[in-house]
């Protein structure tokens, strides 16, 4: 029974796993609306400051500036170094000005104050037509951060096409954090922008003040761009998960597809005021972050455009009556759990894990797995390779004392399979019977009958959960191993889903030693490790890589365990022969005495 049950879970998890791939994951509509007018048209009545923000302070994550892989250490080295400037030149409308630090360069245009260009160095562009240079956030022509304002329920000052006067051309972020100002005014009412940079993370506090309104309150509009620049060999694999991701103040996370929304259909996101807006693609990121004492996001819009898998996005950020000021935080970056986590208000939850009905386990359980295997990389300076054998080592030795409890409940159980085979002989017309009887043999023996195929569950929700980590996890993007050139990519050789899918097999072969064998065991031995081998061949190699380092690592203890059981098997033999022996001269016994009336 508990062959079967295995097989069926592993039927199912592989059913799972292909729907996923074959169809992903359709995000849950959301009603077309308008921007939430409490927060948005009626700010100018509001009678409350907005309270003083408090950015979280710059933080590494754990990575500072110039710290890389030992294996990428080259590569990171040669992209350091000055993009082509002819990018840079058709990136501007105006002029543009140049932030520079040791992990990225951004580049404004004085047209709009605009973010237009996103250099990071540490991640190579892996992109077609990208000659090996650096990771580029922002898509050629877009831009980030213009802004307009609305006051009066009507009235627009279109910020984002007047020109800027900058504190400063080319600001060089080292060693400290350094600002740059961004003035302009427009029918006599002005607008100054204040953009604080760290030299060691991917995150600048935007502060600016609209004057000229007396008091009034008003909204500033913010735009997102329509989507982030694909940086992968096969763009597909960016296309997918391209979306805008908001966070409620209550908490709740909800994606939209840029696909989603047709061309010029505008769809207004349910649920503000909102912590963050953010643009995603499978690794990258640009978000607007308020302040937590902040009244957060009043709105957030998605405009369908006529290019595919684009979307203008844009946030509302009110501004109540009283008050000039308004304060938030940008990322534009990659998806790094630590620097993320970091930012706060769940950040680091911006890239859903798994299907949506199982994403309240499927979320949290990834981050903690995600935050140990970083801790592991860091602490012990290993590479990802080394941390995923090694993790599939520890999770075999932690879930030692569960296969141990299963273990012996199956030798209770094989104790008891006479006495549970003499019952289902007597009761056979009688299910309900039959039933009451097997549970008072399981009751008298102290069995669990699920005793023995629950903790083999437990190992599921951990390679579950794996396989979305290496779907979306930057720190395994282009991670080579060994012969492996990038481990959130498939094994090129399919040299370790071999190995994985022969791990498989010994384990079941080993695991039916001292064990009745039927069909259904021989196909569950042979058959299920070879379809594994065929699916998970196509999976990211580093999931393979912790699959086969947890089966090996099995080995011993599966040795151990199938010579228990057939020393368990061996003293329960002759009680179990017992009552066969017993039932034969009965049988006998009444077809002699039959004969006998007949003559």
């Amino acid at each position: 029974m508990e062959r079967r049950l295995l097989l069926a879970i592993a039927a199912m998890i592989a059913v799972m796993v292909l729907s996923n791939l074959i169809f992903p994951p359709i995000d849950r509509p959301v009603p077309q609306g308008g921007l939430d007018t409490t927060t948005v048209t009626d700010v100018e009545t509001a009678t409350d400051t907005v309270p003083p923000a408090t950015p979280p302070a710059g933080d590494t994550g754990g990575l500072p500036a110039g710290a890389r892989d030992p294996e990428t250490a080259e590569v990171a080295e040669r992209l350091v170094r000055p993009p082509d400037t002819e990018r840079a030149r058709t990136a501007a409308s105006g002029d543009t000005v140049v932030v520079r630090s040791d992990l990225y360069e951004y580049r404004f245009d004085t047209r709009g104050a605009d973010l237009v260009l996103a250099w990071l160095f540490e991640y190579p562009n892996f992109a077609p037509d990208a000659e090996g240079g650096p990771v580029e956030i922002i898509r050629p022509g877009d831009g980030v951060l213009g802004y307009r304002v609305t006051f009066g329920g009507r009235d627009t000052l279109p910020f984002h096409d007047v020109d800027f006067e900058p504190s400063t051309r080319e600001l060089d972020v080292s060693g400290e954090d350094a600002e740059l100002t961004f003035r302009t005014e427009v029918r006599g009412i002005g607008l100054e922008v204040t953009y604080t940079f760290s030299p060691t993370d991917y995150h600048f506090d935007v502060r600016g003040r609209v004057t000229g309104l007396g008091g009034r309150g008003h909204t500033i509009l913010i735009p997102l761009g329509t989507g982030l620049q694909t940086n992968e060999a096969n763009p597909q694999e960016d296309f997918g998960q391209m979306a805008l991701v908001v966070r409620d103040r209550g908490g709740d996370i909800s994606t939209e597809g840029l696909d989603s929304v047709d061309e010029d259909e505008t769809r207004a996101l349910e649920g503000g005021p909102f912590s963050w807006g953010a643009s995603k693609s499978k690794y990258f990121l640009v978000a607007l972050v308020s302040s937590e004492d902040g009244p957060g996001f009043g709105g957030v819009l998605m405009t369908g455009r006529p290019d595919e898998h684009a979307a203008a996005m844009e946030v509302a950020l009110p501004v109540p009556a009283g008050t000039e000021g308004f304060e938030f935080l940008t990322y534009v970056g990659p998806q790094v759990f630590d620097r993320l986590r970091a930012i706060g208000q769940d950040l680091h939850n911006v890239n859903p894990f798994g299907w949506r009905i199982l994403q309240w386990f499927i979320r949290p359980f990834g981050a903690l797995v995600i935050a140990l295997l970083v801790w592991m990389h860091q602490t012990f300076t290993l590479a990802y390779g080394w941390v995923l054998i090694l993790f599939g080592v520890l999770t075999r030795i932690v879930l030692f004392p569960l296969y141990q409890k299963s273990m012996r409940t199956q030798m209770k159980q094989m104790a008891i399979q006479p006495e549970i085979k003499r019952i289902q002989e007597k009761y056979k017309e009688e299910p309900q019977k039959l039933q009451q009887e097997m549970m008072k043999i399981y009751k008298e023996a102290g069995v669990n009958p699920l005793g023995g195929c629950l903790p083999m569950l437990v190992p599921f929700p951990i390679l579950i959960t794996l396989f979305f980590v290496f779907q979306n996890t930057i720190e395994f993007r282009g991670v080579p191993f060994w012969w492996i050139p990038d481990l959130s990519l498939k094994d090129p050789l399919y040299i370790v889903p071999i190995l994985m899918g022969a791990s498989m097999l010994v384990l079941n072969w080993i695991g039916q030693r001292g064990m009745e064998t039927n069909s259904q065991m021989k196909m569950f031995t042979y058959v299920l490790p070879v379809v594994f081998t065929f699916m998970f061949a196509q999976f990211a190699a580093g999931l393979n890589l912790y699959y086969a380092a947890s089966n090996i690592a099995s080995l011993p203890q599966q040795l151990y365990l199938a010579k228990e059981r057939r020393e368990a098997r061996a003293r329960a033999g002759p009680a179990a022969a017992a009552p066969a022996q017993r039932k034969k001269p009965d049988r006998s016994a009444k077809r002699r005495g039959g004969g006998g009336r007949n003559r």
